[in-house]
């Protein structure tokens, strides 16, 4: 029905069991997932590439999997800092945007000890509709912060809560695999594809 376009966030890649949920989870949705790596994790190296590298990285991705999807719609969709370059991309490209829709699996809104430094100017100027799966935990996207900003995104941002879950949407107890948790958010994120890509 359509292809997910799947980059990881700052301190993985897409070749963790993470990834793996959520492309075993799109998959049984009829989903397809087209995940990339940035250069700096390709490469093996810890820290990420300069905001110019992975912007290109981000466009060289939707380039390809438009390419290959043979005319199937996409959605733009990433783990932290994957989905906050995803959405620098869209905010600068505009209507020419190549994917229908983003997913954003813990948007970093700012950073745990200072969220006064918010990283949402930009996301005024997207025009596709934008999921958040926000842990309500997340300290990199506290409530007191997090809900302002959708308010004023209006009828394009849509917010859907992991009721006590962290950034990685890890809750309090036993511990549990991240393929299986991943997997579980992977039909809320077919669904708003569904609804908005398809």
């Amino acid at each position: 029905e359509a292809i997910a376009v799947v980059a990881p966030g700052a301190g993985n890649t897409v070749r963790g069991p993470y990834f793996d949920g959520i492309a075993a989870g799109l998959g049984a949705e009829r989903i397809g997932t087209f995940r990339f790596d940035f250069v700096y994790g390709h490469e093996g190296r810890k820290a990420p590439d300069r905001p110019a590298v992975l912007l290109a990285a981000w466009c060289a991705a939707l380039a390809e999997a438009q390419r290959l999807a043979d005319g199937l719609p996409l959605a733009a969709m990433g783990k932290s800092m994957g989905g906050r370059y995803a959405s620098m991309v869209a905010a600068e490209d505009g209507a020419n945007f190549a994917a229908r829709a983003l997913v954003f699996f813990g948007y970093p809104l700012h950073a745990p000890a200072t969220p006064e430094k918010q990283r949402s100017e930009h996301l005024a100027a997207i025009t596709v509709p934008m999921l958040f799966i926000e842990g309500t935990r997340d300290p990199f996207a506290t409530a007191e912060v997090l809900d302002p900003v959708l308010a004023k995104l209006g009828d394009r941002a849509t917010l859907y809560p992991v009721e006590g879950g962290g950034h990685s949407f890890e809750t309090r107890g036993p511990k549990r695999d991240p393929r299986e948790v991943a997997a579980e958010l992977a039909p809320v994120a077919a669904a708003f594809m569904r609804g908005h890509a398809t």
